[in-house]
């Protein structure tokens, strides 16, 4: 994908060139080909960690560097639908009012060293602390790993980082800063914990990368338990099991094409369980398709489909509905316009309960970069515009929300 400016953290989806739809790209193109720089480089694109031009380098010596890189990023935000959360006493929990956030700030290190001339370990740890206010709440653990990538042999993870699928093909969708994004396959999908993946070098355009999350069964109770309903005794398996996601991807051009599988595996009726990121709470065997193209340096254009293909009962979906979705369409659209971006996407959404009416959603957003590090950023999100609105209700349902970065 192209260059570009834009506020989110890209989703970098070659090994062999590993950020090229960064927007900090166009920084590091010009020293790609050398295979040493292009190996160290690999460890931000490959594992989905933004490579910042801002990141600091505090240790380099006898093969072996550290950086030191993050950002910090605040909103304020306004508006959406209340009526999501209730309290012990069934009082809807007022969510639609102006609040100032921490927008998933972060500050993380990243470690290299040269084994040889085509072998570079790596290893990485982010944190993730709320910002915006005082609080002693313990901060979030992202994007901490360790791993081998070779240009002949491909690259090997081992950690808590995003699910295969959303770095290769979803994620090249998520254009929002805040809210607003849509997927049935994201980074947290089966993933971020207990993981370990395979990706591929490129393969004269082609990729393929495959993951194995591990479903732990220790510290559920052994045997069984008597059904509180029937009376039954009801035998679970407490073995330790796995859910795999697949992904693979073709670049010629400016064409881009993706296509991925998560199995997200459902563990209910077993002792096993997630650690990190959970399944979908759809159901299982989620598939996922895309083409982005870039039409122009400034504007590229993407398609994609989503389809959870095993779906739980009705009664499951029934207690999770509004998450639940069945499959989904996106349109998403970047314009670079050179201090910045404009952005959009909607997204045509089924659901998975029975009798719920499809629902639309969409994005619009922008953003304004006057330093090389600092931006400021504005967006608005409809969860459930309803084609039968007139133009006067569209602002019922809106949260607008406005923000500055700064990377580093």
């Amino acid at each position: 994908m192209s260059g570009g400016t834009h506020a989110r953290q890209a989703t970098c989806t070659y090994y062999s060139d590993p950020c090229s739809n960064d927007r900090n790209s166009k920084l590091v193109k010009g020293t790609i080909a050398m295979k040493k720089t292009l190996l160290a480089t690999a460890i931000a694109g490959a594992l989905g960690v933004s490579a910042a031009a801002q990141a600091a380098t505090v240790y380099d010596q006898d093969g072996t560097q550290v950086d030191v890189y993050g950002r910090i990023n605040f909103g304020l935000t306004t508006g959406g639908l209340d009526g999501h959360n209730t309290d012990d006493q069934g009082r809807v929990i007022k969510e639609s009012g102006s609040e100032f956030i921490d927008v998933f700030s972060r500050f993380g290190f990243r470690a290299r060293h040269q084994v040889s001339s085509d072998l570079l370990a790596f290893a990485n740890m982010e944190i993730r602390p709320q910002l915006d206010r005082q609080h002693n709440s313990s901060p979030q653990i992202r994007n901490s790993f360790v791993g081998l990538t070779s240009d002949p042999f491909g690259t090997v993870r081992v950690g808590n980082f995003d699910g295969m699928v959303y770095q290769a093909i979803t994620g090249l969708f998520e254009i929002q800063e805040y809210e607003g994004y849509t997927t049935l396959s994201g980074g947290a999908t089966a993933a971020r914990g207990d993981s370990i993946a395979y990706s591929t070098p490129d393969l004269e355009g082609f990729q393929a990368h495959v993951q194995a999350k591990h479903l732990s069964g220790n510290n559920a109770p052994m045997g069984g338990f008597t059904d509180p309903d029937t009376g039954e005794w009801v035998e679970v398996d407490n073995s330790s099991t796995q859910s795999w996601q697949s992904a693979v991807t073709y670049t010629w051009n400016d064409l881009f094409l993706g296509l991925g599988y998560n199995q997200s595996k459902d563990v209910e009726d077993r002792g096993a369980s997630y650690d990190g990121g959970g399944a979908n709470p759809a159901g299982e065997d989620v598939w996922v398709g895309a083409v982005v193209y870039d039409f122009t340096p400034a504007f590229r254009l993407g398609v994609k489909y989503e389809e959870v293909t095993d779906l739980h009962d009705q009664d499951r979906i029934a207690a999770d509905a509004e998450d639940s979705i069945e499959n989904m369409w996106t349109l998403m659209g970047v314009f670079d316009y050179g201090m910045g971006e404009l952005y959009a996407d909607y997204n045509r959404v089924r659901y998975a309960l029975d009798g719920v009416d499809s629902g639309n959603r969409w994005t619009l957003g922008a953003n304004y970069r006057f330093s090389q590090p600092m931006y400021v950023w504005a967006e608005v999100v409809d969860y459930d515009f309803d084609s039968d609105q007139s133009i006067s209700d569209i602002d019922d349902d809106l949260r607008l929300t406005v923000g500055v970065r700064y990377d580093f």
